[in-house]
This record gives C-alpha cells, sequence and structure tokens, in this order.
C-alpha cells in the first residue's frame, strides 16, 4: 500500500484551508511559484469545498480508526515531501509506528503534490516499492529522496 502525504491523521485543532487560490497553491506546493497556477474557483465553489471537506474529514483524531492501524499487515510506504506544511511531518511516524510493515520516505524539497513537483523522485520510490513488495529495504528511521 502506497500513501501519498495521508492525511488520515490530524493534529488536534489543526485549521482546513479557507479554500482561497493562493493558500492553497502554499499549502500544496514547496514553490507554487514554479506550478501552473491553480484554476480560478468563485467564493461560493470554495465555501462548499471547505464544508465538503470538514465533513468528509471527520474528527482530527478517531482513536477507533488508529487502533485498526495494527491490523495493516500488508507492506506500506507512506511519503511525505520533505517541506510538507499542510500536514506536520510528525505525523509520518505515527503511521511508521502503528503499522507493523511500515516505510517511511520523505522526498526532498517537495510539498503535498511530490507528483507533480518531483515526479521523477516519487515515480522511482514507488515504482522500486511496489517492485520489491517485502525486500524493500530501507531503515525503518525513515529516509529521505534526495534529487
Amino acid at each position: 500500500m502506497v500513501l501519498d502525504a495521508p492525511a488520515a491523521i490530524w493534529p488536534e485543532g489543526m485549521t482546513p484551508p479557507s479554500g482561497s487560490r493562493e493558500e492553497m497553491a502554499a499549502r500544496l506546493y514547496a514553490y507554487p511559484e514554479r506550478m501552473p497556477p491553480l484554476p480560478a474557483v468563485d467564493r461560493a465553489e470554495a465555501a462548499q469545498t471547505v464544508a465538503v471537506m470538514k465533513r468528509l474529514r471527520g474528527p482530527d483524531r478517531d482513536e477507533a480508526v488508529l487502533a485498526r492501524f495494527g491490523d495493516v499487515v500488508a507492506p506500506v510506504l507512506a511519503l511525505f515531501g520533505s517541506r510538507h506544511t499542510a500536514i506536520p511531518l510528525e505525523l509520518g511516524r505515527e503511521y511508521q509506528a502503528r503499522m507493523p510493515n511500515a516505510h517511511l520516505m520523505f522526498v526532498y524539497d517537495a510539498a503535498h503534490m511530490m507528483m507533480a513537483e518531483r515526479p521523477e523522485a516519487f515515480t522511482e520510490v514507488v515504482a522500486d516499492f511496489l517492485r520489491r513488495g517485502e525486500a524493500f529495504v530501507i531503515g525503518r528511521e525513515g529516509s529521505v529522496v534526495l534529487p
């Protein structure tokens, strides 16, 4: 299983983004100025998106869900961008600690949208993980995928 900047665990009281183009770009990308501009969204649509996200997200920390993480026995790769600001990187260590066969990797110089900012690095590590399966070897303490 590959978890691409997973957001199932949130710090208590973390506020979701406002939905503005500028804030979304700043949360998604390490260097928003290098990426194509996000499409314009009208205010009503942005408000609706925020409301849906709040409803879908559920509680910040659902202990019943977290308790089930230990039941995941498949190899897991949790990937986070090293410049991720939307989700604290420490949460990656929580995925790793709660899942018995989880590997944690940080893609250097990327934020939430690693696959857009660092597609080669993202593809390389995911392909290696999928190819090797149980034989995928990295330290349990985590690693960084450099350029």
